[in-house]
């Protein structure tokens, strides 16, 4: 029984389609591993800039700390960066006197209207009456 030309044909197809298919996959496979790569060391070099940056932030702070008691003096070459500090500090220690006040402000507020409501109903003004 010879094979169908047609039929032989159709499965020649098939198989030419299967293989690019698997060849498509792995391709597709090596694409993706290769860029699962590339997000794994973009993570881990985001990381560790978060680390240096911490590291640098904590050495700042240590030094700026050492110049202010005295034990440390830098060139004049860091008088404007430590002059940006200090007006730095400056505002934020002004912005936190302001926010202490204004929490002073409202914790007398409430003590007034404490007092006020605990003294009684008796407030000299005549209750309005409700109409029927």
């Amino acid at each position: 029984m010879a094979a169908d030309p047609k039929q032989s044909e159709t499965l020649r197809q098939i198989q030419e389609a299967f293989q690019s298919a698997q060849s498509q996959m792995t391709q597709l496979r090596q694409q993706v591993e290769k860029h699962a790569e590339l997000a794994r060391a973009k993570t881990q070099h985001d990381f560790i800039q978060k680390e240096k940056e911490r590291a640098l932030r904590e050495l700042g702070e240590a030094v700026f700390k050492q110049v202010q008691k005295g034990k440390l003096e830098l060139s004049s070459t860091f008088a404007p960066l430590l002059k940006a500090v200090e007006q730095v500090q400056q505002k934020a220690e002004a912005q936190a006197r302001e926010i202490s006040d204004l929490l002073q402000e409202g914790e007398e507020t409430a003590q007034r209207l404490k007092q006020k409501n605990a003294g009684g109903t008796n407030s000299g003004v005549a209750s309005r009456t409700k109409k029927l």
